[in-house]
C-alpha cells in the first residue's frame, strides 16, 4: 500500500478519522500531451489539460481531486480547465472551507449555493473530499458505496483518428495485445453518407479480425433528426451494438423518437448531466443505456444517485470518462466497482491516451479489462515530480 503524500512537502501523511474540517483547497492546471490526436465531431485535440485539486483538513488529512473536460477546452459542455480553476478558487473553495469531508450532502449544497452548473468543477472538489475521507479511515472510496463487487471491468477503446486505415490498424493492435475488443467508432464531422460508410467498413474489418469484437458508434450530436432516422438503420443492419448521441443535446424528444425506431440501444450523453436529467431521459425513453460519468455528473455521490435512478428504471449502466489521468480514473473505478450491475463495461481509457501520466503507478489494463486498484482513496497516488513538471506557469 502506497503512503499518502503531501505534494508540497513530499512527507508521508498519517491520519485517523477526526472531524475532517476542510482547512484549505489549492488548484493547479497541468497540461499533458496525448499519444495521438483525439477526434470528436465537434472538435479534435492533441493535449489534455486537467485541474489538480489538493484538499487539506485541519486535522491533517489530505485528498486530491481532478477536474477536466475533453482537451481541457470548452467545446464539450462549456467548461474548460481555466473556468474549472477559477470557479473553484473564487467560489467553491470558499463555500466549503470549514465543512467536514464526511458531510457529503452539505458540501454539495454549499457548492450549489455558490455556483450554478459547473459540474466538472464541483466534481473535482467532490473527488478530493471523497479521497480525503477514504484515506482518513484507510479504505478505498468504493467502501462508501457498499464495497467493490468486482476486481476488474471490461474496457472499451475509442477509435478516434477519423481515418479508416488508421482505425482498423489501431483495432488490430488492441486485439492482438488483448487490451480491448469493444470499439467505439467516432464519426460525424464530414458528409453523413460518407461517414456512415466509413463506420460500416471499419466495423466489417474489425469483425473479420475477431468474432468476439463488437462495435459502437458515437456521433457527438453531429446529425439532425431526419438524417439520423435515415442513416442509423444502416448502422443497425451492419451489426453495431449501440448508437451514441446522434442529434443535438437539447432534442431529448427527438432522441426518444429515434430510440423508438431502432432495435439496438441508443445512448444519450451530451443530453444528460446530473441525476435529474437522467430521470427525465428514462421517463421519456430517450436513452436505452446510461453512461455514469463522475465529472459530467457533478461528482461521485451524484453519479451514484444517477446510477441508482437508472437501476430503478431498468436502464443498464456503462462507465464513462472525461479523459482523466490514472488518479481521476481511479475515482471512476472505485464507483463503478461498487455498482451492482455494469453490463456495458466502461470507457476508462484516459491513462492509455495520455503520453504522460501523473501517478506513481499507472492504471493496469490486460485481458480486455481494467483492474480495480486496492489502495485507500482512489487507489492511486500522484507523483509530485510529474505534477510539478506539467504544471502550467501561473
Amino acid at each position: 500500500m502506497l503512503p499518502v503524500t503531501d505534494l508540497a512537502t513530499e512527507e508521508p501523511i498519517t491520519s485517523t478519522q477526526k472531524t475532517g474540517r476542510i482547512d484549505a483547497i489549492e488548484t493547479v492546471i497541468v497540461d499533458l500531451p496525448l499519444k495521438r490526436p483525439h477526434f470528436h465531431a465537434s472538435g479534435t485535440h492533441a493535449t489534455q489539460s486537467l485541474v489538480i485539486v489538493t484538499l487539506r483538513t485541519a486535522d491533517g488529512a489530505i485528498g486530491y481531486g481532478e477536474g477536466g473536460t475533453p482537451g481541457g477546452t470548452a467545446f464539450w459542455g462549456g467548461e474548460c480547465a481555466e473556468t474549472i480553476k477559477v470557479i473553484i478558487d473564487r467560489y467553491l473553495a470558499p463555500a466549503v472551507i470549514g465543512l467536514s469531508i464526511f458531510a457529503h450532502e452539505s458540501l454539495l449544497s454549499a457548492m450549489d449555493r455558490s455556483a450554478g452548473g459547473n459540474h466538472f468543477a464541483k466534481a473535482a472538489i467532490d473527488m478530493a473530499a471523497s479521497d480525503a475521507a477514504a484515506r482518513a479511515v484507510n479504505v478505498p472510496i468504493s467502501a462508501f458505496y457498499g464495497g467493490a463487487v468486482r476486481t476488474s471491468i471490461p474496457v472499451l477503446w475509442a477509435l478516434a483518428t477519423a481515418a479508416y486505415e488508421a482505425d482498423v490498424e489501431d483495432a488490430q493492435r488492441q486485439l492482438s495485445e488483448r487490451r480491448h475488443r469493444t470499439f467505439k467508432i467516432k464519426i460525424g464531422k464530414g458528409d453523413p453518407e460518407v461517414e456512415t460508410q466509413r463506420a460500416i467498413r471499419t466495423a466489417e474489418a474489425i469483425h473479420s479480425l475477431s468474432a468476439e469484437a463488437r462495435c459502437t458508434v458515437d456521433l457527438n450530436q453531429a446529425w439532425d433528426e431526419p438524417t439520423a432516422r435515415r442513416l442509423l438503420p444502416r448502422l443497425q443492419d451492419a451489426g453495431f451494438t449501440l448508437i451514441e448521441q446522434p442529434i443535438a443535446s437539447w432534442n431529448v424528444a427527438g432522441m426518444a423518437r429515434i430510440a423508438g425506431r431502432l432495435d439496438i440501444p441508443l445512448l444519450a450523453d451530451e443530453s444528460l448531466w446530473d441525476f435529474h436529467d437522467a430521470y427525465d431521459a428514462f421517463v421519456r425513453g430517450a436513452t436505452s443505456v446510461y453512461a455514469v460519468k463522475i465529472a459530467k455528473g457533478g461528482g461521485l455521490r451524484r453519479a451514484y444517485k444517477a446510477a441508482a435512478t437508472a437501476e430503478a428504471a431498468g436502464i443498464p449502466l456503462y462507465g464513462g470518462m472525461a479523459l482523466e489521468s490514472s488518479y481521476g480514473t481511479g475515482a471512476g473505478l472505485q464507483l463503478f466497482s461498487a455498482l451492482a450491475e455494469l453490463p456495458w463495461g466502461c470507457e476508462l481509457i484516459g491513462p492509455r491516451l495520455l503520453a504522460e501520466d501523473l501517478t506513481t503507478s499507472p492504471a493496469e489494463y490486460g485481458d480486455f479489462q481494467i483492474k480495480i486498484p486496492l489502495g485507500p482513496g482512489t487507489g492511486f497516488d500522484f507523483d509530485p515530480d510529474k505534477v510539478r513538471h506539467f504544471t502550467r506557469p501561473s
